[in-house]
């Protein structure tokens, strides 16, 4: 008997404990890599702090480090003016120590030609658990479409 209430002990220890990721956390650091991927004010070493040491994004095709990415921001900063990024519907799964999101992405840029472009995609976002602090790790992203005004 005694066996078997430490068995049943240690049953309700396990499933009772609780991942430190929640949705919202998870969501919040997700908005926090595109306020801080916004054209106005970024800076890859602000950005960095938020993303593992491995991180890559597909984009346009490609994979991409966070380094080669920021060479292709580099240059799209010459033409950008502002960009915005109105995330939703997001579709969250957690684990104890990871998290994917699905989510649309619908993004506004205004150029230097006075042009406005309105973009959706939709995307995907890996993070974990990195020395305890969330971060991205992976970040898909397919355009479904574009417009030109």
């Amino acid at each position: 008997m005694k066996k078997l209430f430490i068995g049943f002990s240690i049953f309700i220890s396990i499933n009772s404990w609780t991942s430190p990721i929640t949705e919202e956390k998870a969501i919040s650091k997700l908005n926090q890599f595109f306020e801080l991927l916004d054209i106005e004010i970024y800076k890859q070493d602000d950005i960095s702090r938020i993303l593992t040491k491995d991180f890559q994004i597909f984009e346009m095709g490609k994979s991409w480090s966070m380094e080669e990415f920021d060479t292709f921001l580099q240059e799209a900063a010459k033409t950008t003016v502002s960009t915005d990024w109105v995330l939703s519907k997001y579709k969250v799964s957690i684990d104890n120590s990871s998290v994917h999101i699905s989510y649309v992405n619908n993004g506004i840029f205004k150029t230097t030609n006075n042009e406005t472009i309105y973009s959706h995609w939709l995307e995907s976002t890996y993070m974990v658990l990195d020395d305890g602090e969330l971060k991205l790790k992976f970040l898909q992203s397919d355009l479904v479409d574009r417009e030109i005004k």
